[in-house]
């Protein structure tokens, strides 16, 4: 096998002190024991170094670096026990890794798969405790390397995270990288009424101006009552008109859903493919932006509605891509697929830059892609929407490509390690109608 060949040969003792506790702990079974000085400094080749999330950010020169260490595990060893503090970021290798904390809940780590490539922990302190449900081999990561990456995304730099490289390899990429070089990627407007509610709420307008405003619109004013109706706000007596609605909301509410309510119009294309891309697109978006509204409202920490809007525009990127697919003949959909899991991010960023949304905004197509982003000690909107999106996939396939929801810094911030995939689900299902209601207003 690849690692046991690669552990054989060039490795050497190690033994430093601040992880000896973690890594050579004993379990109380008798057949378990580990041997002192196990553990090892060892050569990792950067091609796996650069799967491994979230370090992968890093430059090249950084991984290559780096010093890594390995322990081998026997079956019924103990890696880490919970509460111990996080010396260094593990990554399982070899074998399966069984995790479980006081209260019962356990998750499995086997080497080779998806989730494998994430930290086997990432706390200030080990929330589970690890043991080696296998054979096992476990290598070892300075912590700095989680902050460094996130301080790595923050640098929004197409050529330097290697993305241009790869969009050399289609056609449709080539013309991609040129537009955006040339600055002539076509950018969409936000529609007329939702431009005008943003800078007039800048000048301290109020509410009688903002809804002479709104009513520009008569879709999107009928679509504010509705939303003051709904779940969502729904107050002891019903409103029926566009000046209830908006003293209700208040002006920055207003604002934030007229934009949301706004961007339902761009997500269209001329060639049918394209537009079921889009159309998919949205939809996740308005899970993902559901998602945002029901979590700001449980946990008190950001606003529901700038919340709601944060999570809509974390697939804009994706509109100035369709837009040049658009005027493409014979396009591949697979290129154009490519093209946006590469750049979509990057573009995102753009745009909202493009229409003067602030930073907290903007920068979230971007920095969505990292799980493990620390933003810094006080949770915010880029918090709400990962740990969003990561509810988004909860109960479906691809909760297997998914790290633990303790690790994530996002939910770190909650304060409440009781909360788990079981429990976030009950969450969800708690509520769904809320969810539900969101989504349906913005609904086609």
């Amino acid at each position: 096998m690849f690692w046991s060949k690669l552990f054989a040969k060039n490795s050497k003792k190690e033994s430093p002190k601040e992880n000896k506790k973690t890594v050579t702990r004993k379990t109380e079974s008798k057949e378990s024991s580990i041997n002192e000085g196990a553990i090892k400094e060892v050569e990792v080749p950067l091609s796996f170094l650069k799967k491994l999330q979230p370090i992968c950010l890093l430059a090249d020169l950084d991984l290559k670096a780096v010093k890594v260490l390995i322990q081998e595990f026997d079956m019924g060893q103990v890696v880490y026990e919970q509460g111990e503090p996080l010396a260094y970021v593990a990554y399982v290798v070899e074998g399966e890794v069984y995790c479980e904390n006081k209260v019962g809940a356990h998750y499995e780590v086997v080497a080779r798969t998806f989730k494998a490539l994430y930290p086997l922990s990432n706390s200030p302190e080990n929330l589970f405790t690890a043991i080696a449900k296998t054979a096992a081999k476990v290598i070892y990561l300075p912590k700095e390397l989680l902050l460094e990456s996130s301080s790595k995304q923050k640098g929004n730099n197409i050529e330097q995270q290697g993305v241009a490289e790869k969009l050399q390899n289609s056609s449709f990429g080539r013309e991609l990288l040129g537009a955006l070089k040339a600055s002539a990627l076509e950018v969409p407007s936000l529609p007329d009424v939702a431009i005008r509610l943003r800078v007039a709420v800048q000048k301290e307008i109020g509410a009688a101006e903002a809804v002479t405003i709104v009513k520009l619109d008569q879709g999107i004013a009928a679509k504010l009552v509705q939303v003051v109706n709904s779940p969502l706000y729904r107050g002891v007596n019903p409103l029926t008109s566009c000046d209830a609605a908006v003293n209700r909301l208040g002006l920055i509410s207003t604002r934030n859903l007229v934009t949301s309510f706004s961007m339902r119009s761009m997500f269209k294309s001329k060639n049918k493919q394209l537009s079921k891309r889009l159309h998919e697109a949205w939809l996740q978006s308005i899970r993902v932006s559901s998602l945002c509204h029901a979590l700001a409202v449980l946990t008190h920490k950001v606003d529901p509605e700038e919340a709601l809007l944060a999570g809509l525009t974390h697939n804009i990127g994706l509109l100035p891509i369709i837009s040049l697919a658009d005027q493409q003949k014979n396009i591949s959909l697979d290129d154009v697929d490519e093209c946006s899991k590469l750049a979509q991010a990057f573009i995102g960023q753009y745009v909202l830059n493009d229409w003067g949304f602030a930073d907290e905004i903007s920068e979230i197509p971007y920095l969505l892609g990292n799980w493990f982003y620390e933003s810094g000690k006080e949770f915010g909107l880029i918090d709400i929407v990962i740990l969003a999106k990561y509810h988004s996939f909860l109960g479906s396939k691809q909760i297997s490509m998914l790290p633990a929801l303790h690790d994530l810094p996002a939910f770190q911030k909650l304060g409440d390690q009781s909360l788990t995939p079981d429990l976030s689900l009950q969450i969800l299902h708690d509520a769904q109608q809320q969810i539900s209601e969101s989504m349906a207003l913005f609904e086609v």
